[in-house]
Order: C-alpha cells, then structure tokens, then sequence
C-alpha cells in the first residue's frame, strides 16, 4: 500500500466534518488544529496525515490554550455534553484560542434526535440516558434559534445544517447501535 492510498483510508473513516476542514486548511503550511474530544483518534490521524499539528483535549477535560494560537478547531462529539452553560464556556475558550476568522466545525445535538426527552431530565433541553454507554452523562439538545444564538457571542456561523448521523458516529462511542440521531452540524469563524 502507497503512503497516498494509506491517507486516503484514514480520511474515509474520519467524520465529515473533519474531511471538510481539512480540505479548508489543506493550503495552510502545518496548520495548528486544536482537537475537542478525540474519541478513538479516528479524526487525529486524518487531521495530521494532511500534515496538521493536533493539539487534542479529551471529552470533558477543560479547554485552556494559548490566545490566538490556533488555525481552526474541530470537536465531532465532544459539545453535546454538559449543559447550555458548560457549552458556552467550551466556545469561549475555543474562541480565546482559535486566530481571528479562524474556523470551527463542530457537531450539536438537535431537538430533532430521538433521544431528546429520555432519560433523566436535569434542565431544559439536557437529560442523561440511565442506560448503555453513556448512562448518567448530561446531553444538551438545541433548535436551531438556541443554537444560533449560541454561537453569535463568538463565531460567525457559515453553515448549520441538521443532519442523520446514525451512519457517521463513531462505533468506538457506543457499543449498541442507535437510531434516529440528528446533529447539527456546524460550520462557523471565529467572529473579531
């Protein structure tokens, strides 16, 4: 196998949003990518088999970076958890870190998921399964108004787009399939 055809495997199992914001930057000299939630590392390898520099912060791990260091930011799973608060704060520290009009490409849990409404309900829009993989972690779900207003604080959003994911989550994340996911995708600069 070729070095070329070995990069191409490691983008087709990499999320889109990931492919998208590589082909963004590709033109950027060893762009700085800053990595909310690597998960199995399935966007890391691809992120620097296009010759990026991944700076990776695990799900959950506070978000603290140099200002103004960063070319963009990717987070494929990472935002959904926590609170509207816990995620504002998230976006403020990637805003801090990100270059001005810097890029974000991001995913968002949407009302329009089948998940929204079970579970244990801890506020508005949040609730944790009591089952399977991620029993008694927080998820926050938004309607596109929440989301977008969410967003104008820091970034100025390019695209949102509501989207089946059953077939783009990552295995490594839960070990029952699910259906009838919907994320918001995201894609967003930061704002100067």
């Amino acid at each position: 196998m070729n070095e070329s055809s070995a990069d191409d495997g490691k983008l087709r199992r990499a999320h889109p949003l990931a492919i998208s914001l590589i082909a963004r930057l590709r033109a950027v000299p060893h762009a700085q990518i800053l990595e909310i939630g690597s998960g199995s590392g399935r966007n890391t390898e691809a992120l620097e088999a296009a010759g990026f520099e991944v700076h990776s912060i695990a799900d959950g791990a506070q978000i603290s970076a140099r200002d103004e260091h960063y070319d963009g930011a990717l987070s494929t799973h990472a935002l959904f958890h926590g609170t509207p608060a816990t995620v504002a704060a998230d976006l403020d520290a990637v805003a801090r870190a990100l270059k001005r009009a810097a890029p974000l490409h991001a995913t968002f849990a949407s009302t329009r998921d089948a998940r929204f409404g079970k579970g244990v309900r801890i506020s508005k829009h949040v609730y944790a399964t009591e089952t399977g993989d991620e029993a008694n972690v927080p998820h926050v779900y938004f309607t596109d108004e929440e989301l977008r207003s969410l967003l104008a604080a820091r970034f100025s959003v390019e695209s949102l787009q509501e989207t089946a994911a059953d077939e783009i989550i990552g295995r490594w994340a839960h070990s029952q399939p699910l259906h009838g996911v919907i994320h918001w995708f995201v894609r967003a600069i930061r704002s100067s």
